[in-house]
């Protein structure tokens, strides 16, 4: 039986059902074959080896094009020659998930000593000897079973739980490059060759178990990859123009703000740096002022229950810095809650303390519609992995204005309502 495979001109040819991307692409000509690495097959990116089982079109993915295709396939296969490189150098160490990020990939691993910068350099040249032996990637689909004694038996508890993540409507892919193998979704290119000379670890960093804080800490390897040694040279030139630039470095240079690891996410902002603060506080109060704006003070410890109402506490109390509501107890039983299960939470926003003021009293349709602002001290318990400087933080100060108004006024006061939304500090 025959399919019909469309080429992106359009053109079409039937071949043998079970036809790989590869045979149709060796047919066509030796040259674009070379240089072709994988293939989008209905648009799905996908390996070139793959059979192709029905009618469809395809796309090739070739080594030069520099499009985004290539960019994370390159990117993907290298954390997988990562993956490889540290269990030949330290084989008791297990291999988690490499996935590709923005600019690049990382690894996460577990290994008694996390690793260090200092690693690199032996890393990076068992990386180039294994992409030298030009293994081929090959995949092969597994049973659960199969899969999880074959990881049992090698000690990788991690990608044990990663099997049974899986959702059992989908295939088990296993792909291997010489003797090395992992769990992974794919799609991967030819051959490790294809990756080229062009990678660079970057950092390492510690990481929760799938980012959760009970979870085990691994060590996280960050690198990238490029198509060409030029655009790696091009990238790590701007990386390091970023780093001169860094606000976090001119903070303290300037002697305006300074972070410190008891403090995690939290800025003390220093004489000359709190007079900026201030000054931005005291802009944006007026432009508060000249919009109708009423400004209020709220808690920033809460009970449980307000944030049960508004649904935070069910969609976002993971995010939360939650704490119990003692009081003092006797000498032998210590401090006690202060009612059955009382929690206290620091706020993330201002929302249910704004609420809680608008329900004070009688209001009367006259006194709408009310714009309620704050400059409101807030606390979100952030990964210690997304913490970066003053773009990402556990305390701030937001103003997460509300407008109290009518059904009647919704349209007229949605100018006001975006507008406000951009006052946040």
């Amino acid at each position: 039986m025959t399919i019909k495979v469309t080429f992106p001109d359009g053109a079409a040819r039937e071949f043998p059902r079970g036809t790989t991307g590869t045979t149709v692409v060796e047919g066509i000509s030796k040259s674009p074959a070379k240089k072709t690495v994988a293939m989008r097959w209905n648009g799905v990116l996908s390996d070139l080896s793959d059979p192709l089982e029905a009618d469809g079109k395809i796309e090739f993915v070739t080594r030069d094009s520099g499009s985004k295709d290539v960019l994370e396939l390159i990117r993907h296969d290298t954390a997988h020659v990562l993956a490889e490189a540290v269990q030949e150098l330290w084989p008791d160490t297990q291999v988690t998930i490499g996935p590709v990020i923005e600019n690049g990939f990382y690894y996460d691993f577990k290994r008694d000593t996390p690793f260090s910068e200092e690693d690199f350099p032996a890393i990076e040249k068992k990386m180039a000897e294994i992409i030298d032996r030009g293994a081929a990637f090959t995949k092969e689909i597994w049973t659960r079973d199969r899969a999880k004694a074959f990881f049992n038996a090698r000690g990788e508890a991690f990608k044990v739980e990663l099997v049974d993540a899986i959702p059992a409507d989908q295939s088990l892919k296993m792909y291997k490059q010489g003797q090395w193998i992992d769990l992974c979704r794919g799609p991967h290119m030819r051959s490790v060759k294809d990756i080229g000379n062009a990678f660079k670890l970057t950092k390492v960093a510690g990481a929760y178990w799938r980012g959760d804080s009970n979870n085990p800490v691994l060590s996280r390897i960050y690198g990238t990859a490029f198509a060409t040694v030029e655009e790696l040279d091009a990238y790590l030139h701007m990386v390091e123009e970023a780093e001169k630039r860094d606000h976090r470095k001119i903070g303290q240079e300037m002697d305006l703000f300074h972070f410190q690891p008891e403090a995690q996410g939290s800025v003390f902002w220093h004489p000359k740096g709190y007079v900026l603060f201030n000054q931005m506080e005291a802009y944006i109060r007026r432009r508060l002022n000249s919009s109708g704006y009423v400004e209020v003070k709220t808690p920033q410890l809460m009970s449980s229950k307000f944030w049960e109402a508004s649904g935070h506490w069910g969609k976002y109390r993971e995010n939360m810095f939650v704490v119990p509501d003692e009081v003092p107890g006797t000498e032998e039983e210590g401090p006690v809650l202060s009612g059955k299960g009382d929690l206290m939470a620091l706020k993330p926003m201002n929302c249910p303390a704004h609420i809680q003021i608008f329900n004070r009293g009688i209001k009367s349709y006259r006194d709408l519609p009310l714009r309620m602002a704050e400059f409101g001290c807030c606390h979100r318990n952030e990964a210690h992995g997304a913490l970066h400087g003053l773009m990402r933080v556990r305390q701030m100060t937001q103003d997460d204005a509300h407008i109290f108004c009518r059904e009647d006024q919704i349209q007229s006061r949605d100018r006001a309502f975006r507008a406000s939304a951009l006052f946040g500090l």
